[in-house]
């Protein structure tokens, strides 16, 4: 985590210092970081709203999916946390909806809006942040390791104004 803290805030600096140069004359131009971070799901609960259909069947338009992790460095260091929520709005085997979440690292969270898929591959975008990360803008491409697997590998790539 702190290497990533330290490394998102150089750039956060790097555009800063680039935009005081720039001075009124031109518009700075956004600084884009690319990092690696592994998320581990620690907690998950479906829930299976009126009318119940079970747990072996697809999802009804309004269950939902509560998701926690932990983030961690790919050498296994704490970077942060992962909360969110996604409400069925399309049911079935191929159902799909809106999920919201949050990505808190120090000094600031990262606020992500993803369509909920049963597939390897989440996208999520990433819409806006608070502290260090404010007017951050970007994607997270989460690739899970298995079905079975804990684990989904993400590749941030955030614009800093």
């Amino acid at each position: 985590m702190k290497v990533l803290a330290a490394a998102f805030s150089a750039a956060i600096a790097a555009a800063g210092i680039s935009a005081l140069a720039a001075g009124a004359a031109s518009p700075a131009t956004p600084k884009t970081v690319t990092f690696h971070l592994v998320e581990k799901q620690v907690g998950s609960n479906f829930v299976d709203n009126p009318p119940r259909q079970g747990f072996r069947s697809p999802p009804l338009m309004g269950d939902q999916f509560v998701i926690t992790s932990d983030v961690q460095t790919r050498g296994g260091a704490h970077a942060g946390s992962l909360n969110a929520t996604c409400t069925v709005s399309r049911g079935g085997v191929h159902g799909t909806g809106p999920c919201y979440g949050f990505f808190s690292f120090k000094g600031g969270q990262l606020m992500g809006i993803a369509a909920l898929s049963f597939g390897n591959v989440t996208r999520v975008a990433i819409v806006g942040g608070t502290g260090v990360y404010q007017g951050v803008t970007g994607n997270v491409i989460s690739v899970s390791r298995g079905q079975n697997s804990p684990y989904s590998d993400d590749t941030f790539r955030l614009l800093i104004p």
